[in-house]
């Protein structure tokens, strides 16, 4: 089955993106992978990850569904291609190479501009340039094949 972008993802994601940005820190909500699952329910008008990755309220649910789940098989199985840094773009999946100090896998959504959103316990969602990530960071795009 083909995934299909909704009509107007692009400003969709844009406004998602002004909405929760500055916000504090939340498992469940704002974390890193919670904000790419809303991010990408938002592009395509459905849970693209919901037989592939667990959801969670709380730091130890988010612990155990990352202790459970092989990002990159998780995104693979979920539909997503592996791209190129440089080929990478708005609505693409950025997997950083290591984990934070939780043990969890860094990981963002990049939005127009060259940029990721992002978020962690320290500084709560953020906006990064897509060009200072961690060497590594491998990028992952959702609707290129059947």
């Amino acid at each position: 089955m083909k995934l299909e972008r909704v009509e107007n993802w692009d400003r969709r994601l844009v406004e998602f993106t002004n909405e929760v940005n500055g916000q504090a820190f939340e498992w469940g909500t704002t974390d890193c992978a919670s904000l790419v699952r809303r991010g990408l329910s938002l592009m395509f008008g459905r849970d693209v990850w919901k037989k592939h990755v667990g959801e969670w309220k709380t730091k130890r649910g988010a612990l155990g569904v990352s202790g459970r789940t092989d990002y990159e098989d998780a995104l693979r199985a979920s539909g997503a291609v592996e791209m190129g840094i440089h080929y990478a773009w708005s609505g693409d999946v950025a997997l950083g190479p290591s984990e934070d100090d939780h043990g969890m896998l860094q990981i963002g959504l990049l939005v127009p501009t060259r940029k990721i959103l992002t978020s962690t316990p320290e500084v709560g969602v953020a906006i990064a340039d897509k060009l200072r990530v961690e060497e590594g960071t491998r990028f992952y795009r959702y609707g290129v094949n059947s």
